[in-house]
């Protein structure tokens, strides 16, 4: 129960027209072989419900060395490094023919969902399946230097769509917003080598945000999505020449 393996084949609603897996359906996929994951070893989200607790997403680094595509099957291999009984820290790779295409590594935190706030796990819980030696990422999942310069590129405001099973928006919506308020050729044109995102408040239903970007710096160029000035979650995307 240490590594968990789900196989997917990507089909047509979660591919760009240029046929590779979006970037926000990736990150998707991923999170759902967490969640299978954390419900086999015993402490997923119908568990967690009965005790009014739920996990959810601290920060997460997605390093890219290529996208699936349309039609293509991939293994997602998933399993936790590091277990505190606050927090966690997952790692995947998606494998391709033996083939690594992607790497990636999450931190998670338990969330109180009657004071809506980070709390100690308290489903007694078996860390025969952490991993501790097991890496994936080439860096480390990290915290986003957000005191930088931004400009105003897109605003959104909360849909029924956007919300999950907690009522709060969903934090791959987060970066979905942020895409969407990109140049597509930037997103289509196969140089985004990286995504690391810090998701520091919920946002929640009819709730206005602005998104914003700043300068590209050192081939790397930083979102945020902010709410009456406060910044809700910060994401790096990180570009290689082409």
């Amino acid at each position: 129960m240490g590594i968990f393996e789900k196989e997917n084949w990507m089909n047509f609603t979660q591919c760009y027209s240029n046929g590779q897996v979006k970037f926000s359906e990736l990150n998707n996929l991923l999170q759902l072989a967490a969640s299978e994951h954390a419900e086999e070893i015993g402490f997923g989200y119908r568990e967690m419900l009965k005790i009014k607790q739920s996990w959810v997403l601290s920060r997460m680094l997605i390093e890219v060395d290529a996208l699936p595509r349309y039609m293509e099957k991939i293994t997602i291999r998933t399993w936790i490094q590091e277990f505190t009984g606050t927090r966690s820290l997952r790692n995947f790779e998606v494998i391709q023919h033996d083939k690594v295409l992607v790497r990636a590594s999450s931190l998670w935190v338990v969330f109180n969902m009657a004071t809506r706030r980070a709390d100690h796990i308290a489903i007694k819980t078996d860390y025969d399946h952490v991993l501790g030696d097991r890496y994936s990422t080439r860096e480390q999942v990290a915290k986003i230097d957000g005191n930088i310069d931004f400009e105003k590129i897109a605003e959104h405001q909360i849909k029924l769509s956007d919300l999950d099973i907690v009522n709060h928006a969903n934090n791959v919506k987060y970066m979905e917003w942020c895409f969407d308020a990109m140049n597509p050729k930037e997103v289509l044109d196969g140089s985004i080598k990286s995504l690391e995102m810090n998701f520091l408040k919920e946002l929640k239903f009819g709730e206005v945000v602005d998104i914003n970007k700043s300068e590209e710096k050192d081939g790397y160029t930083t979102f945020n999505i902010e709410k009456e000035g406060r910044i809700h979650f910060l994401m790096k995307v990180g570009r290689r020449k082409i």
